[in-house]
């Protein structure tokens, strides 16, 4: 798993499949912090990649041979478990009574109501989710997500104050990144008389396009923090950059250094000072953040 779900859907009628896309972006994304990827068929495909999909959405009647039980019963045959939600117009009896005929396995069953469908995918994906995935996965996961931002915000950052350059916007960075690391510099050198004039001259003389690479992550969003426009992103907090701190890198630094322990029967990870603790619903929300800023990012990038 990655924090993309994959859905193959076998599907007769596509205008009823794409009118329920956003209630599966809503059940994939909104309740799971997942991004949803999806394909579309109507009838078997050589090309498909099974392997690839983290759920398969089946409808009976095809539109051509083979019918979604056989097409299922192929599937398996390939030793692909992949699960599966198997649905009829015809009925909850008829696509069991198939479904047992071929001793098909992994097999979930729903009418073609389109509430009672959305739940039992709710559900099933809520399986296949906790199935393939533990909470230290899931801090991997999340982890490797955060690192993904940073490059995004290297590229936002080269893009904006290096193929933009001008005097303003050099005179921005260095005020508000460099002469950060300039104050820690000479923190970390007291008691050398020449301190401040080393660090000033070497930070000024340094060209931005080599600053950036070894920016921080706090250095980043306080970078970003002055290319954000106000009409794109709304502060819960101050600004962009005192919300990204608390909801992405403040996280990821306390989950970089958590224990997984089990609690009133329940797998939570732990900060090894025990300040903090992160469930299940937990990792969903950071999850959900993590695909805020990087739907922000990419709007900005553009």
């Amino acid at each position: 798993m990655r924090l993309k779900y994959q859905i193959l859907w076998v599907e007769n009628d596509s205008d009823w499949a794409e009118s329920i896309e956003d209630d599966l972006k809503e059940i994939v994304e909104g309740d799971y912090g997942l991004v949803l990827n999806w394909d579309l068929y109507s009838k078997q495909d050589d090309t498909i990649q099974y392997n690839n999909y983290d759920l398969i959405l089946m409808d009976l009647n095809l539109e051509t041979e083979p019918s979604g039980d056989l097409l299922i019963k192929n599937i398996r045959d390939k030793e692909i478990y992949t699960d599966v939600v198997f649905y009829s117009a015809d009925g909850l009896q008829k696509i069991k009574q198939k479904a047992q005929a071929l001793d098909l396995e992994g097999v979930y069953f729903s009418g073609r109501d389109k509430d009672l469908f959305l739940n039992k995918i709710k559900v099933v994906i809520q399986t296949t989710i906790r199935k393939v995935q533990d909470l230290n996965n899931l801090r991997g996961l999340v982890m490797a997500e955060v690192s993904e931002l940073d490059g995004i915000m290297l590229d936002l950052i080269n893009k904006y104050y290096v193929q933009n350059e001008t005097d303003i916007l050099i005179k921005t960075f260095h005020d508000h990144i460099t002469r950060k690391q300039e104050e820690r510099i000479k923190n970390a050198l007291d008691g050398c008389g020449k301190k401040e004039k080393v660090c000033y001259h070497k930070w000024k003389s340094i060209p931005i396009q080599e600053v950036i690479p070894n920016m921080e992550s706090a250095q980043m969003a306080k970078a970003v923090n002055y290319i954000i426009p106000k009409e794109l992103y709304s502060p819960t907090r101050a600004n962009f950059f005192e919300d990204y701190m608390a909801e992405i890198v403040e996280i990821r630094n306390q989950l970089a250094h958590c224990v997984s322990k089990v609690v009133e029967g329940k797998e939570v990870l732990i900060t090894k000072k025990g300040d903090k603790t992160f469930n299940d619903e937990d990792i969903k929300e950071i999850r959900k953040n993590i695909l805020k800023y990087s739907d922000v990012f990419s709007k900005l990038l553009k």
